[in-house]
């Protein structure tokens, strides 16, 4: 078909702007300008061409080939909403940890994707609005006229989609991370090359948008009267794998591995799925200069916690390193350390520590830091 015209709205607003639901031949939905935009095409801007050269008429050679390849698919567990949430969720979760849209903007453009898939089912409190109002807008699609097969596709879709919001919340929270450690080490005069920063507050950032994607995902799935996505499926069998997945420890592995390729040291996690103490901030750095830099680190910390005194720090650096493992494991490599009055919180912070798989170079100038709140 050829378009002549498009009407714009905001999806989610103004409604009662629509012509007659017979008069709109579909609408669609995208995420542009820091907000959900939808657009509705008319009947009457359009030209509608013949489908029927697409259709699969019974007596064809492969019939029986498509028809099992769309029943394979209606049992699939994670369908690809299309290419362009690749980015369009990306998109959407950069401008929330830039600041630019709230948790609950994005959890509304995510249902709207959905809404926009497969209708409206009944009930919502957008139909509600709309019938209050006494507009005659009718929904798309109903959790009660939707047949069998069309709910376990809704659920199929909706793993796509919580796959490609996952994959774009990680990647945005890691590079926060990344960000700030970079900014940290270049304000005190040291070279970010060869360096591992992890802040468990990005950790946790993240691990809250994936419980909000969860349960919007499960808040949807009850309004179409479809069965639940499993979460645990998508995670583990993700598009995504060899990029890290869509979890953050496994993301942040993944981006610390192709900054820190080439260079003899590493810092994987030994179990990506282990949980980081909350307020938990390390840092090597395999590039030290052996001389400056390093006094900034306490007093920077002191100052994001002044109303909070430190619960445990330490600092380590070593000339001509000759270790296999964190320099703070070691008692006798400490520069500097806080008194720390809970030995629970010591063991839990020593443990996670341990799970990074810290190797360096030998003969280079190393530092560690280390930081609970």
């Amino acid at each position: 078909m050829s378009v002549t015209a498009v009407g714009n709205n905001v999806a989610g607003t103004d409604y009662q702007q629509y012509q007659k639901s017979d008069e709109v031949l579909f609408k669609t939905y995208s995420y542009q300008d820091g907000k959900g935009q939808e657009k509705v095409y008319y009947k009457k801007d359009c030209v509608e061409l013949s489908l029927e050269s697409y259709m699969i008429p019974a007596t064809v050679d492969n019939y029986e080939e498509v028809r099992n390849m769309l029943k394979a698919q209606s049992g699939g567990k994670i369908i690809s909403p299309g290419n362009r949430f690749f980015s369009e969720t990306y998109d959407i979760m950069r401008d929330y940890y830039a600041g630019k849209i709230t948790c609950d903007e994005v959890k509304n453009i995510f249902k709207e994707y959905v809404y926009h898939a497969f209708g409206r089912p009944e009930g919502t409190q957008d139909t509600a609005i709309a019938q209050e109002s006494g507009e005659t807008w009718e929904t798309e699609g109903t959790n009660a006229s939707m047949s069998t097969y069309e709910k376990q596709k809704l659920t199929g879709w909706l793993s796509g989609l919580y796959e490609y919001f996952s994959r774009a919340n990680t990647r945005n929270a890691c590079t926060q991370n990344m960000r700030e450690g970079k900014a940290l080490l270049e304000e005190n005069g040291i070279n970010w090359n060869g360096t591992y920063y992890y802040n468990s507050d990005w950790y946790y950032a993240c691990e809250e948008m994936q419980k909000m994607f969860q349960e919007t995902a499960n808040e949807l799935t009850e309004e179409y009267g479809a069965e639940q996505v499993d979460f645990t499926y998508v995670e583990q069998h993700t598009r995504f794998t060899l990029d890290g997945g869509i979890t953050y420890n496994g993301v942040w592995d993944s981006m610390e591995w192709q900054i820190n390729r080439d260079r003899a040291i590493g810092g994987s996690f030994h179990d990506i799925n282990m949980t980081p103490p909350e307020d938990f901030v390390y840092c090597s750095n395999a590039t030290w200069d052996g001389e400056a830099g390093l006094d900034g680190f306490k007093e920077y910390f002191a100052g994001k916690n002044a109303e909070s005194p430190f619960k445990l720090f330490l600092l380590a650096a070593v000339k001509n390193i000759d270790a296999k493992e964190s320099l703070l494991l070691n008692h006798e490599n400490y520069l500097a350390a806080s008194e720390w009055e809970d030995n629970d919180i010591y063991q839990s912070t020593m443990s996670f520590l341990k799970n990074f798989n810290i190797t360096w170079n030998y003969g280079s100038n190393c530092f560690e830091f280390l930081s609970v709140k």
